[in-house]
């Protein structure tokens, strides 16, 4: 062979192969892979078949763990991932800061939590909670222990009686010195001939004052329930600002009762009070029943007369 054809078959020879390496180089190096395992939190155990997401700006790739929990994502563009695994049952976790470079493969450990299930939901409401839950009008309930904490707000002349714990109800006003029953109540802003009253379900507006017919005393009385707007439709009241309705206690089992006593001096002030009730064990049967009476003298700087008798409430 001659030797010009050898030196040209030598010379293609060494550039082919120049060529050829020179291609490998560069395509070698130009991804990397990731993977890892996943398992619970709590046991320790693999987690099979979660979805696992390797996010960067410049790919997204997901793949699926496998029966011992392990995963595998390749040819991943080399940049900075926020590696995520999501299952149901199970709250998605996620790993930011997981570098991928070109030729290498990176591991990561992933952990996720089972996801608490909501059995139920249970509210709780305090008892001297004014505002009542699931009306849609403004009803306020002021309970015994409310009425006692607000016995002075209708001054003296309206002690032990429903007055004072009306008062303490937003919006509505109740002028002082007033004295015994019948005392103004101004709901909202609206005329007092404009609220309606009920003792215990049964009406007791007189027709031709609009004032309610019976005392509001806070003997026997459970709550006092006031309503900030129109009377409620299951009433006969045509109240148009607010509706006023004292609840009777009731009996229970054991039964109880009390006694509360007074006396005055220099003007004079009486005060009594018996109540007593009681059920029988299946609360087939029940009763209470109640008495108060007081009577505030005339006071003489002032040239006023405060007095007052309350009737029994009863319940049975």
């Amino acid at each position: 062979m001659p030797t010009k054809l050898l030196k040209r078959l030598a010379v293609a020879g060494l550039a082919l192969s120049m060529l050829l390496g020179q291609g490998t180089w560069a395509l070698a190096g130009t991804t990397g892979s990731l993977n890892g395992t996943v398992t619970d939190t709590t046991t320790g155990a693999p987690v099979a078949n979660a979805k696992v997401t390797a996010l960067a700006a410049a790919q997204t790739a997901t793949t699926t763990t496998d029966g011992t929990g392990h995963f595998s994502i390749v040819s991943l563009v080399p940049d900075t991932y926020t590696v995520s695994v999501a299952k149901d049952g199970y709250d998605t976790e996620s790993q930011p800061g997981v570098t991928v470079t070109a030729d290498q493969a990176v591991s990561v450990a992933l952990t996720i939590h089972k996801a608490l299930k909501v059995i139920a939901k249970v509210t709780s409401r305090s008892a001297a909670e004014l505002v009542k839950s699931g009306v849609t009008a403004d009803v306020y309930n002021v309970n015994a222990a409310t009425q006692k904490a607000a016995a002075t707000l209708g001054g003296g002349g309206g002690l032990n009686n429903a007055y004072s714990a009306i008062a303490s109800v937003p919006g509505v006003f109740v002028p002082g010195g007033q004295k015994g029953e019948y005392q103004s109540i101004f709901v909202r802003g609206g005329n007092y001939t404009q609220v309606g009253y009920e003792f215990d379900g049964v009406p007791i507006q007189r027709a031709f004052d609009q004032y309610p017919g019976a005392s509001l005393a806070n003997l026997g009385t459970q709550e006092v329930q006031v309503y900030t707007g129109s009377a409620p439709v299951n009433t006969d009241s045509t109240a148009l600002a607010g509706f006023v309705n004292q609840v009777i206690k009731t009996g229970t089992y054991p039964g109880f009762g009390g006694f509360t006593g007074g006396l005055g001096n220099p003007y004079f002030y009486h005060q009594a009070g018996v109540e007593a009730g009681g059920a029988s064990d299946d609360r087939l049967f029940s009763y209470y029943a109640g008495f108060n009476g007081y009577n505030q003298s005339f006071v003489y700087e002032t040239n006023n007369e405060f007095s007052r008798t309350y009737g029994p409430p009863i319940n049975i």
